[in-house]
Order: structure tokens, then C-alpha cells, then sequence
């Protein structure tokens, strides 16, 4: 008789975030990731007692995720390009994904910039932002935060109105805002001095 499989949460989480991918995170429960599995849904059970915590969980695998594919570009020069290309990618082609991050009520969070810097992308970018422009942490954050509503006002028009953009326009708008911000926050360091 072979050993049985023994199922690992990493492998629970793995399955969760293919059908919050495929599907939306509507279709995350412990029926479907055992079918994924091809287990019974006790070992999802005894990893994650109930849905609300199990959708949880997938929600946080999926950012920790994305984060990553974020981070693994930092080293290179344009970061917030890089950054602006991937959120445009995961807009155009994995909407159930954007959706989740952006759209669900997995923010817990009492701001838009608490929740933005609570991802090691945003704290990346915030830092290479102050060491390369010579700008104090608010006015990074003033700046990113800005950013993010430009980008995700964008988005939202074309995942849900299906504006017609392309994303080489996005991004030279994008950049261009940012150096306007940056050259107004290096102006008022001016003034200030």
C-alpha cells in the first residue's frame, strides 16, 4: 500500500491562490482546494477551521506573492516602471487576482497609506525614493500615495469600463506626474532652506 500523501499548508495555500486566479476568491473553500488537491477536505479543515480564515490566508499568500514579483526588480534603475508595468500586467491578465488584491476586503487596514506601506514593495520604493530624489518620508509617501491613486484610477477604468490605453501611454503619464511631484517636493526643500 502506498504512504498517503500528506497534504502541507504551503500546498493548501498554493491550490487556494490557482483558483483565486482561475476563478476569483469566491470560489476558495475547502470542497474546492481538496478537489484540487485530490483529498478529502479534512486536511484543509485541520490547517484552516473555517472559510473566512482559509480565504484569508489565500488573500495573504497572494500579496506575499505579488510582493515578491515586485521585489525581485529593485535592484534595477526604474523600479517605479517596473512596479507601474507589473500592475498594469496583473490588470490586463489576471483580473481575478487584481480584483482580490485591490477590490476585496482583505484591507484591514485604517488608511490607504497604512495599507501601502504595509507591503515591502511600497517601503522599497519609499527608500529609493528619499535616496535618489534627496526627499524626506512624507513627502514619499505624499508622492507614492498619489501615484497609486493615479494608477489605480486607471485601472480600475480599464479592468471594469475596458478603456482602451495602451500601457506605454499609462507609463509615461505615471512618469511624468512623478517627476512633477518630485520637482514640487525638491522646490518646497528649497523654499523651506
Amino acid at each position: 500500500m502506498a504512504p498517503r500523501q500528506k497534504i502541507t499548508r504551503d500546498m493548501i495555500l498554493e491550490s487556494g491562490f490557482e483558483l483565486a486566479k482561475r476563478n476569483g476568491i469566491e470560489s476558495v473553500n475547502s470542497r474546492n482546494v481538496a478537489k484540487e488537491l485530490s483529498c478529502s477536505t479534512q486536511p484543509v479543515f485541520s490547517q484552516f477551521p473555517t472559510m473566512e480564515e482559509l480565504r484569508k490566508a489565500v488573500f495573504d499568500y497572494v500579496c506575499e506573492k505579488c510582493v515578491y514579483e515586485i521585489l525581485k526588480n529593485k535592484e534595477k534603475r526604474d523600479f517605479l516602471s517596473l512596479t507601474t508595468r507589473w500592475y498594469l500586467n496583473l490588470i490586463r491578465n489576471e483580473k481575478n487576482l487584481y480584483k482580490l488584491i485591490y477590490f476585496s476586503s482583505g484591507f484591514e487596514h485604517n488608511s490607504v497609506i497604512e495599507m501601502m506601506l504595509n507591503y515591502d514593495s511600497n517601503r522599497e520604493m519609499i527608500k529609493k525614493m528619499q535616496s535618489d530624489y534627496s526627499l524626506n518620508e512624507a513627502q514619499c509617501n505624499d508622492i507614492l500615495l498619489r501615484t497609486f491613486a493615479l494608477l489605480h484610477g486607471i485601472g480600475s477604468l480599464i479592468a471594469f469600463n475596458d478603456l482602451q490605453i495602451s500601457d506605454d501611454e499609462i507609463s509615461a503619464l505615471i512618469k511624468k506626474t512623478v517627476v512633477e511631484m518630485v520637482q514640487g517636493a525638491s522646490n518646497s526643500n528649497i523654499k523651506e532652506e
